[in-house]
């Protein structure tokens, strides 16, 4: 009996056991609009070639030569920052950037193409794009709200015929639609966004 209780007598004195640590639900980055790189220019060739196909790019790609000037284009762009825009009979060097948006070192969602004569004008959204197989999730309106981010205290433009899943990340992002003209190709412009301080700074 003695033996008896000085079990429980001990089992009564001793304190619980810790609960076991939870580790916090790790969570995947945001996407981010980044530098595209060289690697990176394979994926608007093929978006462009698709959609060449439905009538919707901006350039025409009918042979192996065009793509390949495309291409070489890109590069310029990846590795001086210019982007060679056929002004009347010459052409003229115009800033231009690529930009991919990704999950940290994650694959690319989507890219985009803008560029703009000088520093006083407003930035053209050349071409952009979500990937096959993020499409269907607002990718394209995040690459879009990034941009604008992006290019604050600048307006963004752009022309693009209104078909297809474009106009709708685009005014889902902020975008006005501004004129159609015959051929169904509308304008879309985005006003110059700042930054929440110069939003607060403004407003007070």
């Amino acid at each position: 009996m003695l033996t008896t209780l000085k079990r429980w007598l001990g089992a009564s004195s001793t304190e619980p056991a810790e609960a076991p640590a939870v580790e916090p639900v790790k969570r995947d980055p945001a996407p981010e609009l980044v530098e595209a790189c060289t690697d990176d220019i394979g994926l608007l060739l093929g978006a462009a070639r698709r959609a060449e196909g439905e009538g919707l790019s901006p350039w025409v790609l009918r042979d192996e030569t065009r793509l390949e000037t495309l291409r070489r284009s890109l590069e310029f762009v990846v590795h001086r920052g210019l982007w060679l825009q056929r002004e009347a009979d010459r052409v003229a060097h115009w800033q231009g950037r690529l930009l991919a948006l990704r999950h940290g070192d994650g694959p690319v969602l989507g890219m985009l193409l803008v560029c703009r004569r000088d520093d006083e004008a407003a930035w053209q959204l050349r071409f952009f794009f979500i990937a096959p197989e993020w499409q269907g999730r607002g990718h394209g309106a995040r690459l879009l709200m990034a941009a604008r981010r992006e290019f604050r205290g600048t307006p963004l433009q752009t022309r693009l015929p209104l078909k297809g899943a474009a106009p709708a990340s685009l005014e889902a992002a902020g975008f006005k639609r501004m004129h159609v003209d015959a051929g169904g190709v509308a304008s879309f412009e985005a006003p110059a966004q700042w930054n929440d301080q110069r939003e607060r700074t403004s407003g007070a």
